[in-house]
């Protein structure tokens, strides 16, 4: 794996600022390094959040057993 820097994760001039853009590179460059590390993107852990969610509120939604 590579190493990220941060230096190549910001566009420097675009704030007046030096010490916030230099913590949005370290953010950038750490966030940078975790996407890295898993095979699974984001999206799909969304997704992934998503039907284990949607499979809970079809459970929720059994209605209770009738007396015949």
């Amino acid at each position: 794996m590579s190493d990220v820097n941060p230096e190549d994760l910001t566009s420097p001039g675009t704030i007046d600022d030096p010490e916030l853009e230099e913590q949005r590179a370290r953010e950038a460059a750490e966030r940078e390094r975790e996407s890295r590390e898993t095979d699974e993107t984001k999206f799909e852990e969304l997704r992934d959040i998503e039907k284990e969610r949607d499979a809970a509120q079809i459970v929720g939604d059994v209605p209770e057993p009738r007396d015949d």
